[in-house]
């Protein structure tokens, strides 16, 4: 039976810097965005993204790692998962049926491991951003229709928050189109680096999410703009009703 490295995303993120559990295990690579873990043949891989990879780990270290984790960090309401057969093989690269391994050493484990986690970290970004989306279309539409937006101002406010935020959180926490430090510190692991993004469409699905992060920017500055035209027209009734008011007070002065 091949070995399996599969990868789970039970939180939306892991506080690497201030949360330093590593469940009895040793501490292979460790960084801002990632923790490397190991006992015997088994390897563990935290990311800050959220996602978990687990090599030759048991269903008991499995569980126990997931409660851990998901004890400290807030929960995802739906938990991915993907995972990547490994071959050994006499070159580093991708296979039809599976990745292949000169050797499975904690560098190619690992990278394979981030490899993995970026795409499922997507995964759920690729969810997130479709469904912004969908909430700026139909805000559009609304626009386009009436002339005006629906709701209370603080609910477009949340929106635009959390569009800023799921941009950044992209940009900052996957990375996916940075090769990390162990592929130059590793003699032969760039080719596999490009073969992992190549096979896990990386790259163009980055690509495609910051197209529609672009495309719901452009939608938020109309949704602005018609917020802001919203308010200025509210004004300019209220100054309205009150030249009326004061005109009516004059007249009954008058007639008085």
């Amino acid at each position: 039976m091949q070995p399996l490295l599969h990868a789970i995303q039970p939180v939306r993120q892991i506080q690497l810097k201030t949360w330093s559990e590593c469940f009895d295990m040793e501490r292979v690579f460790e960084g801002p965005a990632h923790r490397m873990l190991r006992d015997g043949e088994t390897r563990v891989v935290l990311f800050r993204s959220g996602v978990i990879c687990f090599y030759e780990a048991g269903p008991a270290l499995q569980a126990r790692i997931m409660a851990g984790v998901q004890a400290a960090f807030p929960a995802v309401s739906k938990v991915n998962v993907e995972e990547l057969q490994l071959r050994l093989s006499d070159r580093d690269g991708v296979g039809k049926e599976a990745v292949q391994l000169r050797q499975m050493d904690d560098e190619r484990l690992f990278l394979v491991a981030l490899r993995l986690a970026q795409s499922l970290a997507l995964e759920l970004h690729e969810e997130a951003v479709e469904s912004l989306l969908e909430t700026t279309l139909n805000l559009l539409s609304e626009v386009t229709r009436s002339g005006r937006l629906p709701g209370r101002r603080g609910g477009y406010l949340r929106f635009l928050a959390s569009t800023s935020a799921t941009r950044t959180e992209i940009l900052s926490r996957l990375a996916v189109l940075d090769n990390p430090d162990i592929v130059w510190e590793t003699p032969g692991l760039e080719l596999l680096s490009r073969e992992l993004s190549a096979d896990l469409e990386l790259t163009s699905r980055f690509r495609a999410l910051d197209e529609k992060l672009d495309a719901i920017r452009e939608g938020l500055e109309v949704i602005v703009v018609a917020s802001r035209h919203e308010r200025e027209t509210i004004l300019e009734w209220i100054i309205i009703v009150l030249i009326a008011v004061e005109l009516v007070v004059m007249l009954l002065g008058n007639l008085w």
